[in-house]
């Protein structure tokens, strides 16, 4: 039976202005690649990118953070 590797994965913070507001936004990396990104559009908003591609919205960080984490398991 093959075991299960554990993956580190990476969090940085950034803040990118996007039409003239500004955004707080969180990268993902594992390794030197990066996942994607998650853009904070307000308290209950949270968007994912994946090579500037939109996946989708979330209500919580941790859903966006679940949803970047599946897309990347699918493609890699």
């Amino acid at each position: 039976m093959k075991k299960n590797k554990e993956i580190q994965i990476r969090m940085e913070e950034t803040t990118r202005v996007l039409q003239g507001t500004k955004y707080d936004v969180t990268e993902l990396h594992i390794g030197k690649k990066k996942m994607g990104e998650i853009l904070e559009y307000g308290p209950k908003d949270f968007r994912t990118f994946m090579d500037s591609e939109a996946i989708g919205s979330s209500k919580t960080f941790e859903l966006a953070v679940e949803a970047i984490i599946r897309q990347w398991n699918l493609h890699e």
